[in-house]
């Protein structure tokens, strides 16, 4: 009895466990059987040993490391949503069989540019085709057509009925009637006149990001649509950056519903490509340390950032770039995983983090990458994001379309009023 109740003691679980093997073991005593008794003790006590070593999927937990006996450095924080995640409203899953009646409502993208609304009361929303719309395009070859999701509840569902002509889908039950599909028009020598299209006055082309100032994505009456927008966008870019194979040099073609591009010659097949990196806000007490592009605004100040290298974990990844950028020597340890967004100008996968790092080191700013950075206290922060800060070094901070925005309010939240 005290060799299990020593080996369930070395457990997170212990109170758990010790409890219920002592009750079993007593139990024993006054069994007449009691073989079976303590094999169930046995197991009973081995049940929380088990838990701590291998945890329920979803649960987070920081082990050793398996050669120097320290404890991995990341941790989880991820209460906040960034732009462009719709928490499963635009749902991606596995694309419709060629024979499904789903309607298709398509989401159009011309070089880079995607079709878009300007609503009557300010903002934009995205301006769809039905398939009738769309008939006159969908015969050209030349068009890519490639599957973008399923709507969910919310305004994806009812922009998709609305144009679709039919009623909102009964997304509580899981039945949907709808599909969004790009059709990228990108082969045409010229964009196409919104009479070609159907579309009033109020429908044009524009960019969704612009690094000059306020982009549509931030004037979208709806967060969900820039998801929808950006995956079209980006995907029409993929499909055309991928003429050929590179094994043999063939062509190649749009494949399993435009999720791939496949060789005509060799059958080699190509995924869309996604960069890794890692947006870094690098924390000690109540200040930040931010850095600046020259091409941006003045005043504009940001988190650090980098692309993860080959073979480099994402906590080697933020050691490094903070150390390229700044000068600054993280502490590994304090590493907190905050969120992670797609950013699809044109390609990335961005994960965010906040990490704590000294003040007292000198700032050593690679003029490659940043025109300066500096330490700045959380009231210079908020005064910035409120857009009420004084003509000091730090005015704006990126608006709510950047994950480093996300990874700002997030720290600041955790600091409270």
């Amino acid at each position: 009895r005290r060799a299990l109740l020593s080996l369930v003691s070395s457990s997170p679980m212990a109170a758990v466990g010790a409890h219920m093997t002592g009750s079993l073991l007593r139990r024993r005593a006054a069994s007449q059987s009691g073989r079976p008794c303590t094999a169930f003790a046995l197991l009973v006590a081995l049940i929380p040993c088990l838990w701590t070593a291998w945890p329920p999927h979803g649960f987070v937990r920081t082990r050793p490391h398996a050669s120097s006996g320290r404890r991995s450095s990341l941790q989880v924080h991820c209460r906040s949503v960034a732009f462009f995640d719709t928490e499963g409203r635009l749902q991606r899953g596995p694309p419709p069989a060629e024979t499904s009646t789903r309607k298709r409502v398509y989401v159009l993208v011309y070089k880079g540019q995607s079709l878009v609304r300007h609503i009557a009361g300010g903002g934009f929303e995205p301006a769809l085709l039905s398939e009738v719309g769309a008939s006159t395009f969908l015969s050209d070859p030349s068009c890519v057509q490639a599957w973008l999701g399923s709507p969910g509840e919310g305004p994806l569902s009812n922009i998709a009925a609305a144009v679709a002509g039919t009623g909102s889908d009964d997304v509580s039950t899981g039945i949907c009637s709808l599909g969004f599909w790009l059709l990228d028009l990108s082969h045409l020598p010229e964009a196409p006149e919104m009479s070609d299209l159907g579309m009033s006055s109020e429908v044009t082309w524009a960019l969704l990001r612009d690094r000059k100032g306020r982009s549509v994505c931030d004037s979208l009456v709806a967060d969900d649509y820039a998801a929808l927008l950006g995956s079209a966008r980006g995907l029409a870019l993929w499909h055309r950056s991928v003429p050929f194979c590179a094994k043999c040099g063939g062509r190649t073609e749009s494949h399993r519903a435009g999720r791939n591009r496949r060789c005509q010659e060799c059958s080699e097949r190509f995924r869309p490509r996604v960069d890794p990196s890692v947006i870094v806000l690098v924390v000690n007490g109540t200040h930040c340390l931010l850095g600046r592009k020259s091409e941006w605004p003045p005043g504009r100040f940001s988190t650090l950032a980098g692309f993860v290298e080959f073979g480099e974990t994402l906590e080697e990844c933020v050691v490094r770039e903070m150390r390229e950028e700044s000068g600054v020597a993280v502490d590994r340890q304090s590493l907190r995983f905050v969120a992670s967004q797609p950013w699809l100008f044109p390609r990335s996968l961005m994960m965010g983090f906040t990490v704590e790092a000294p003040r007292d080191e000198p700032l050593k700013v690679d003029d490659d990458e940043l025109e300066a950075a500096d330490w700045f206290s959380a009231e210079e922060v908020r005064a910035a994001l409120q857009g009420t800060a004084e003509q000091n070094n730090l005015r704006s901070v990126p608006s709510k379309a950047s994950l480093a925005r996300t990874v700002i309010e997030s720290w600041l939240e955790g600091l409270g009023a």
